[in-house]
Formats: C-alpha cells, sequence, structure tokens
C-alpha cells in the first residue's frame, strides 16, 4: 500500500495562513496571476529590504473601504493597490495598512494606488 503524503486544499490553505501567521511570505497563484505575499502585521524591517533588494515593485493591498479612509482611489473595486514609494520604511507600511496606526502615522501621502492589471491572486492574498 502506497500512503499519499501530498497537502489537500485544505491543508495547503492552513500551511498558508501558518506562515503568513509567523511572517514567512508564501506565493499564491491563480491562473497566470502569481504573487509573493506578506502580512503586515508580521513583515519585519528585514524581510521589507529583502522584497526590495529582489527588484519587484511592492505595494500594500486594502480594502477599498481603507482605501476610502485614506482618500485614496480603489480602482479595483474591492482593493487598492499602493505602490510602496522608494526609501518609505515599515512604520509608514504598517500606517497605510492598519487603522489603528492612523493617529501615529497621520501623514502617509500622497499614495499611488495602481490602476492596471490582473488582480486576481492580489484579492485572493486579502
Amino acid at each position: 500500500m502506497t500512503m499519499d503524503f501530498r497537502l489537500n486544499m485544505s491543508e495547503r490553505i492552513a500551511r498558508a495562513r501558518g506562515d503568513l501567521r509567523m511572517g514567512v511570505p508564501i506565493v499564491l497563484r491563480l491562473g497566470d496571476a502569481r504573487a509573493l505575499a506578506m502580512a503586515v502585521e508580521t513583515l519585519t524591517a528585514d524581510r521589507l529590504t529583502g522584497l526590495r533588494a529582489m527588484g519587484a515593485d511592492p505595494q500594500v493591498v486594502i480594502t477599498a473601504r481603507r482605501a476610502e479612509t485614506l482618500k485614496t482611489a480603489a480602482y479595483d473595486g474591492d482593493l487598492a493597490r499602493i505602490a510602496l514609494p522608494k526609501g518609505v520604511d515599515l512604520r509608514w507600511v504598517r500606517g497605510i495598512s492598519d487603522p489603528a496606526h492612523d493617529l501615529s502615522t497621520p501623514m502617509k501621502g500622497p499614495l499611488r494606488s495602481l490602476r492596471s492589471g490582473d488582480v486576481s491572486a492580489e484579492r485572493l492574498a486579502l
């Protein structure tokens, strides 16, 4: 008898959630769309630096409601993708994503919302 040790979909989702809670990035794939996702709540400054060193154009994905609070456009309907300006730190990233930081990081803008491309993976990440 051969035992199949491959993870089923529920186990893969549980593993991804666990990795995000630990601060480990995950790769999301939905059709041809792919994204490297990291949870802002557990993101470290070193990992943010590493992400930038990869040559990627990092973005923070927030809900449309959060975008409305920040007075920026949610071009993708239910979510907004905010481009990370060069030189912003982890405090700024957390200030964008978490309303609990609104008073401690009041000056966040101007924000540049992205508006083109497939957002399937980003929607899945959110």
